[in-house]
C-alpha cells in the first residue's frame, strides 16, 4: 500500500490538499460579498463555477468580468425561492460541465423590521430564501453530486442562529433552521459521499453588513466583543468553503464552521 502523504499526484499530499481542479460548481448569491469571494476562491483552486444571481446583481455581467481575468466562471440569472429554480441551475452545470461536486447556498437577505419586532411575512420570506430555497436545491443537486462520486453541499448559515437578537429575530430564526437542514442533509446522504455543512459568519465587512460596521457606536460594540477586535473580510470565508470543498475537507460532514473572530465565545 502507497502513502498518500507520500505520492505528490495523490489528492491528500499537502500540495494538492486545497485543490478543487476538476470539480464543477454552483455558488447562488454569487454576485457580491461573501458569494463573490467564493465564487472567486474556488475558480482560483481549480473549479468550474457557475455564478447565480438576481437580475439586479448583473450575474451574467460578473461572471463575464471574472472570466476575462481567466477563472472558468459562467453566470446565470436565477430567484433561487422560485420552485424551478434549483433543478435548472443543475442542469445548467450538468450541462456546462458533465458533473457537479460543490454547491454553496449563499443566497440571503435580512428583512426584519428595524424596531426588531417579528413580522410574519417577513419571516416566511426569509423562510423561503434561507430553508426552502436551500432544501429544494439539495433535493435537485444531491442525486447529481452523488453520481460525480460525491463532494460538498455547503450552507451559508449565520452566527444569528446560533445567538439571540434584539433586531435580526426572524433572521436568526431562519439562519439556525438552515444550519440544522445542512445537518440532515448530512446524515440523509452521506453514504451516497455527500458532505453537507453549515458556515456561521460574524460580522463581515460586506454591504449587507454595513448598518453595522459604518455606524461608529454599532461597530465600536461589537469590535469591544470580538477577541479579535476587528471585522471579518469576505475571502476568511470563502476560505473555509474551499477547504470544505477540497480533499483537505473530505471526512468533515453535519458541523457548523464559527466564522468570527471570536465573538460568539467572548465573555
Amino acid at each position: 500500500m502507497t502513502n498518500d502523504l507520500g505520492e505528490s499526484g495523490s489528492p491528500l499530499h499537502p500540495s494538492r490538499l486545497f485543490s478543487c481542479a476538476g470539480q464543477v460548481a454552483i455558488v447562488t448569491g454569487g454576485t457580491s460579498g461573501i458569494g463573490l469571494a467564493t465564487v472567486e476562491a474556488l475558480a482560483a483552486a481549480g473549479a468550474r463555477v457557475l455564478l447565480a444571481g438576481v437580475d439586479a446583481g448583473d450575474p451574467v455581467g460578473v461572471a463575464e468580468s471574472l472570466a476575462a481575468r481567466g477563472l472558468e466562471v459562467a453566470g446565470v440569472v436565477s430567484d433561487v425561492t422560485s420552485s424551478e429554480s434549483p433543478a435548472a441551475l443543475v442542469t445548467a452545470a450538468v450541462g456546462l460541465w458533465g458533473r457537479l461536486d460543490t454547491v454553496v447556498c449563499n443566497a440571503g437577505a435580512a428583512l426584519d423590521p428595524p424596531d426588531g419586532s417579528m413580522d410574519v411575512d417577513a419571516l416566511d420570506r426569509m423562510f423561503d430564501l434561507h430553508v426552502r430555497s436551500v432544501w429544494r436545491l439539495a433535493d435537485a443537486a444531491a442525486p447529481a453530486i452523488a453520481r460525480s462520486g460525491g463532494g460538498s453541499f455547503i450552507v451559508i448559515s449565520s452566527i444569528a442562529g446560533l445567538r439571540g437578537n434584539r433586531v435580526l429575530a426572524g433572521y436568526g430564526v431562519t439562519k439556525a433552521a438552515n444550519a440544522q437542514l445542512a445537518r440532515n442533509l448530512a446524515v440523509q446522504w452521506g453514504e451516497h459521499g455527500l458532505r453537507a455543512n453549515a458556515i456561521s459568519p460574524g460580522v463581515i465587512e460586506t454591504a449587507f453588513a454595513r448598518p453595522t460596521t459604518e455606524d461608529a457606536g454599532a461597530a465600536a460594540t461589537r469590535l469591544a466583543g470580538t477577541p479579535l477586535r476587528r471585522f471579518g473580510r469576505p475571502e476568511e470565508v470563502a476560505g473555509a468553503v474551499v477547504w470544505l470543498a477540497s480533499a483537505a475537507g473530505a471526512f468533515v460532514s453535519g458541523q457548523n464552521i464559527v466564522i468570527d473572530g471570536g465573538t460568539l465565545i467572548a465573555d
